[in-house]
């Protein structure tokens, strides 16, 4: 089961930003978010990241699975083309790691939890500082 569970992962990571694979009782739970999301937050919240970086995309780095569970190492690339949280488009490529788990039951993903660079993300979108500069 762990590996037909990758492979609805790595599936839903080759077309991110579609709801193919997620279940109709999915929940998200993200950073900052103040409650798990449910399926439509969570595309409306994809909907957001791809009108501020319309190329935003996943590339699956590593892929480790037990029993319901996939976890994953991403890197995201895109170019900052849109209004996002605030920022005007700067024109900039991002790079974000990020590691994800997905709980997969029936061929789809039902639980998502991701943990993400934001702080590098601001950074390489110059709203803060990075380390050695005095944001000045």
């Amino acid at each position: 089961m762990s590996e037909e569970n990758k492979t609805v992962v790595r599936q839903y990571f080759d077309r991110w930003g579609t709801q193919e694979s997620l279940a109709p009782d999915f929940v998200a739970h993200m950073p900052g978010a103040p409650e798990p999301m449910n399926r439509e937050a969570f595309i409306q919240f994809q909907g957001v990241i791809l009108s501020a970086f319309p190329d935003f995309a996943p590339t699956l780095e590593d892929q480790i699975a037990e029993g319901d569970k996939v976890t994953n190492r991403l890197v995201f690339h895109g170019t900052h083309k849109g209004d996002f949280q605030g920022i005007p488009p700067t024109g900039k490529r991002v790079t974000i790691t990020a590691i994800t788990i997905e709980r997969v039951a029936g061929g789809k993903i039902v639980e998502h939890w991701i943990d993400f660079d934001a702080l590098g993300m601001m950074q390489q979108l110059g709203a803060v500082p990075a380390p050695g500069q005095d944001g000045a």
